[in-house]
């Protein structure tokens, strides 16, 4: 199946939606060592990703993540723990 496009807004607003089910009772704490990365991802807008990766996606099969967040997830992974390689 063809990716759906999930647009920058949108997971903007789902980070704030899951910031606030998960981490309403005052235990959400970020270090200010990591403000630049949520920072980071909070303005740049990876949503063209799919766009552009459209056409790579058989229109058959399971429905697939969306690619924008799975580069999101990636780039946080190498940016959190650069020392670890992504084989490991």
């Amino acid at each position: 199946m063809k990716p759906i496009l999930i647009s920058h807004s949108t997971y903007q607003d789902s980070v704030l939606e899951r910031l606030r089910l998960y981490y309403s009772g005052g235990t959400f704490v970020i270090v200010n060592s990591d403000w630049h990365l949520v920072a980071k991802f909070w303005m740049i807008d990876l949503s063209c990703i799919t766009t552009l990766l459209q056409d790579c996606y058989d229109p058959k099969g399971p429905k697939p993540r969306d690619p924008a967040s799975m580069l999101r997830s990636f780039l946080l992974f190498l940016m959190t723990k650069p020392e670890i390689g992504i084989t490991e």
